[in-house]
């Protein structure tokens, strides 16, 4: 391989004598210092070589395309050239040779490349035969639509499709068959599968090769045998626990997709690639029961008793059927139900990039004043206009029982937030007078989240869900033009949050208005991954002013609204109670929302510390706890400390070899079927 990869020039003209699936434009090629030598007859030869068409003069340096790096859009490449224009083409053949010594490459050995410029592409970009990070078995093809390579060269093809490098060629997608195919036959040309290769694919459906070169990105090295087979094993297994999921008859809806952000976003909260124990923490504090019963409480389908999340390889999703069911008001007939699910399920599919933004843009989980526009869709479905009135009618007496009953739902949820106060306090109140044993330490720390999922999560998720609503008929006032453009943000902009006083307060610290301990006694708790127990908190991490620069104090302003106006159109359409000012609902909606979210992650950030505190007296680092799950930690207070070391040592190994295997494991953000 050493001696392959001496050029880009030299590759591509063994490519042009022995591939049979793919075509490499026509080549001439010559070195720098031929061309110092006599350029006049190099001006001639190509523009005999080349008797039609335009040509592209490409770089072809020997410290390009090594075994050791690769220089990817290093050099200049000139397109549109004329071969029969030897001022242009000798311009653009100075202006490589130029690209050559501004980058210190100044060796009469590097070659130019000239080659006919390919016509009426409809694909381009680049396949790594690996997974450029890990070395994983997959296809990775990074590509573009559209006439223009421009963006391959420069590495800005904007769309990724991964094929596992074992799937049948009949499982493989129409639009890729014939290109895995040629470049399965460069991987047998060059005794290799490391390889990154650019590529396109013309009108007539050929598969044209632009470069080939060695993968110079894998970092990591794993000395794992029989890498495919492993994950040829860990794929049969997902999709063996995608179908029995799917197969579930308890919920509306015949089949299931699963999506990384289209509800409770763990995508973003606790990563793509997660800890087990952040993992298991997220179930039991938000996913286990408590996504379904704070709707319940708000009158929508109850999911009971699905989890909402589930994991494939180590990438957490979400279940869409159970989401979907959940955000479907109760009182509807099953038969519209069913109809709604497949019509929210038609439009995640057609239109996939809305999958983080479900609420807004593709379920009816409210009322809101531009509704009717939306119904038109329902109509194009096939809904009847007497099933669109149901839908109406039912979401009109949904949000008005939300809108009138929030005095109640947020005076509970008040009850729920000072018992959660009061219990942390008694919690560790009995800690302090206690030996402080692992037992105990543990014991307190599942108190503590026990009382985060009962008395903080669940009255978060239901004050979520109300800022939800409150979002998407503010939105819808923007929309139907009683409110300019920046209405939605400006009033959003207006509340005060933790994020606020935390702000000023950083302020207020360095200008020593406030110590240093009144700060971390009221912000200590927080931490960069609010359930990752490798994180240090705030108060116990040394550089965590260094990185803020906040320049002023913030200071929410109110902005003047026309409150009439909605006060009588929530009469005209949902026949509200005179007397709600539904900005204030929506504003105190979304301030408890936070201020519970504050509160509770208190509980669960002390419960970590809980945690890693045994973990010291065990003798295991965080890193260690991070691969247990919650479960087996809990039960772990009954054990004698020798059966305790060594079941969580076992565990630890365990969870630690499955993780390394699941890194291999590519993922799309949405699975909609056991192929993806």
């Amino acid at each position: 391989m050493i001696q392959i990869f001496t050029s880009k020039a030299n590759t591509l003209m063994l490519l042009q004598k022995k591939a049979k699936s793919s075509k490499i434009e026509k080549i001439f090629h010559f070195k720098v210092k031929e061309w110092f030598e006599n350029d006049e007859k190099l001006l001639e030869k190509i523009s005999t070589t080349f008797k039609t068409g335009l040509v592209v003069v490409r770089s072809s340096a020997l410290d390009e395309d090594s075994v050791d790096g690769s220089q990817a859009g290093k050099y200049q490449s000139i397109l549109d050239v004329d071969p029969k224009n030897k001022r242009k083409l000798k311009n653009g053949i100075n202006s490589v040779i130029k690209s050559y010594q501004q980058k210190g490459n100044n060796v009469e050995e590097n070659q130019i490349l000239i080659q006919s410029q390919s016509q009426q592409i409809e694909i381009s970009g680049v396949v790594f035969t690996k997974t450029p990070e890990l070395g994983g078995p997959y296809y990775v093809i990074n590509y573009e639509q559209g006439k223009s390579t421009t963006g391959v060269t420069q590495g800005l093809a904007d769309q990724v499709v991964k094929i596992f490098r074992n799937t049948s060629q009949k499982n493989i997608p129409q639009k890729w068959r014939s290109l895995i195919k040629s470049i399965k036959e460069i991987e047998s040309i060059f005794s290799s599968n490391s390889l990154d290769i650019e590529f396109a694919i013309n009108k007539k459906q050929e598969i044209l090769i632009f470069q080939v070169r060695p993968i110079t990105s894998i970092k990591q090295k794993f000395s794992i045998r029989n890498l495919e087979t492993s994950i040829s094993k860990l794929i049969s297994e997902n999709k063996k626990q995608f179908n029995n999921i799917s197969n579930k008859k308890n919920l509306v809806g015949n089949f299931t997709f699963f999506s990384d952000m289209s509800d409770w976003n763990p995508s973003e909260i606790i990563g793509n690639n997660p800890n087990q124990l952040d993992y298991s923490i997220y179930k039991f504090l938000i996913t286990d029961d408590v996504w379904y019963k704070s709707r319940a409480i708000l009158g929508y389908h109850n999911a009971k008793p699905n989890h909402l999340m589930q994991k494939f390889g180590n990438k957490p999703y979400i279940d869409v059927r159970a989401s979907f069911n959940s955000l479907i008001p109760k009182n509807l007939p099953k038969e519209i139900k069913k109809k709604l699910i497949s019509y929210y399920f038609y439009k995640l599919e057609k239109f996939p990039h809305l999958h983080d933004k479900v609420e807004f843009d593709i379920l009816f989980t409210c009322y809101d004043f531009t509704i009717d526009k939306r119904f038109v869709e329902l109509k194009n479905y096939g809904f009847t206009t007497n099933e669109i009135d149901q839908i109406k009618s039912t979401l009109i007496n949904h949000t008005r029982d939300i809108l009138n009953n929030f005095s109640a739902i947020s005076s509970e949820c008040e009850k729920s937030l000072m018992k959660l106060l009061k219990r942390r306090e008694q919690i560790f109140s009995e800690l302090h007078n206690s030996q402080s044993s692992y037992k105990d330490l543990l014991l307190s720390a599942e108190k503590l989240l026990i009382d985060c999922k009962n008395f903080g999560t669940l009255s978060f998720a239901i004050m979520a869900r109300i800022s939800f609503i409150g979002s998407i008929l503010l939105r819808s006032l923007q929309k139907k033009g009683i409110f300019g453009n920046n209405f939605y943000d400006n009033f959003i902009n207006s509340i005060s949050t933790p994020l606020t006083d935390i702000q000023n307060d950083v302020l207020d610290l360095k200008n020593k208005r406030i110590s240093k301990q009144s700060f971390f006694k009221k912000y200590g708790h927080l931490r960069p991954g609010t359930y990752d127990i490798t994180r240090d908190r705030y108060d116990k991490n040394d550089t965590f002013f260094s990185d803020i620069d906040f320049k002023k104090k913030v200071k929410p302003k109110r902005p003047q609204f026309n409150k009439k106006i909605v006060s009588e159109l929530l009469l005209e359409h949902l026949d509200v109670q005179s007397n709600i000012d539904l900005f204030n609902l929506i504003r105190d909606a979304i301030m408890k929302r936070e201020k519970l979210k504050f509160e509770f992650t208190k509980n669960l950030s002390d419960s970590l510390e809980l945690i890693a505190k045994v973990g010291i007296m065990l003798g295991f680092t965080r890193d260690d706890l991070a691969n247990l799950d919650l479960n087996t930690i809990m039960k772990s207070k009954n054990y004698s400390k020798a059966q305790l070391q060594k079941i969580w040592r076992k565990e630890i190994e365990l969870q630690k070899k499955k993780k390394q295997y699941n890194k291999f494991l590519s993922l799309p953000q949405i699975i909609f079927s056991i192929n993806d």
